[in-house]
């Protein structure tokens, strides 16, 4: 479910604490994975453990975890991982909506997905004792896209939240603030700004969408779930 937001606040609560016989489970659990594929990696993010909405005013509880604890909630619901995310769409100055494709690892091998520029929350993220879903996707934008979010030719704003729905299992569910980055950039120079700056390599390309054509984002296959739904928001205010 995508909720336009009103306001927002984090509270950050430190380390989730764990008992022992659970992380046991965990630490298995995450070895069998590594004997499975070299494709995993330790590491620190951060999650969701309460969420709160009134009349999308959103406030949310945050903790530290591991990305082997997420993992494990994937596969049972002795505990829930709700990893914490931030995104963003690009606005052009010529009506585009810009997305990536993104490589993920799917059944252990490397897929092409449509997705927002982003990703998941760490210990970065922590400013001064607090959480800065700004500060994420800028970063996330300096590392996939090599764009600098903090030049004048970008405006961002928090535009939604994604969050599970009462219908929706919220077990391993991702949270995430999804920004819009509007830019007065045209498409082509968008295009152009992608292919001329460093950056990694998650990114493959760039995809554009305009009303008249946003519909064909239900024809893609590999897509984050969320995508069409954000899609008709956001092309609902242009329109």
């Amino acid at each position: 479910m995508i909720k336009e937001i009103k306001n927002i606040k984090f509270n950050y609560k430190g380390k989730e604490i764990i008992d022992e016989k659970l992380q046991e489970k965990i630490d298995d659990n995450w070895k069998e994975l590594l004997n499975k594929s070299e494709l995993f990696h330790e590491s620190d993010i951060l999650i969701v453990t309460n969420l709160k909405n009134k009349e999308n005013d959103f406030e949310i509880e945050i903790k530290e975890s591991k990305f082997s604890h997420f993992m494990y909630a994937k596969i049972t619901e002795e505990i829930n991982i709700q990893t914490l995310f931030s995104g963003a769409y690009i606005l052009t100055s010529d009506g585009y909506v810009v997305c990536n494709v993104s490589k993920y690892y799917i059944d252990n091998k490397l897929e092409e997905v449509i997705n927002l520029v982003g990703g998941m929350s760490d210990l970065k993220d922590i400013v001064n004792g607090e959480y800065s879903c700004e500060n994420n996707v800028k970063r996330e934008f300096k590392e996939e896209l090599g764009i600098d979010l903090n030049d004048n030719h970008w405006k961002i704003k928090l535009k939604y939240l994604k969050y599970p729905s009462e219908k929706e299992n919220p077990i391993a569910y991702p949270v995430g603030t999804i920004y819009e980055a509007k830019t007065t950039y045209t498409k082509d120079e968008v295009e152009h700004l992608f292919k001329t700056t460093n950056h990694d390599n998650e990114t493959s390309r760039l995809i554009y969408f305009n009303k008249d054509n946003y519909k064909n984002i239900y024809n893609y296959k590999q897509k984050k779930q969320y995508i069409p739904e954000l899609w008709e928001k956001i092309f609902e205010f242009i329109m």
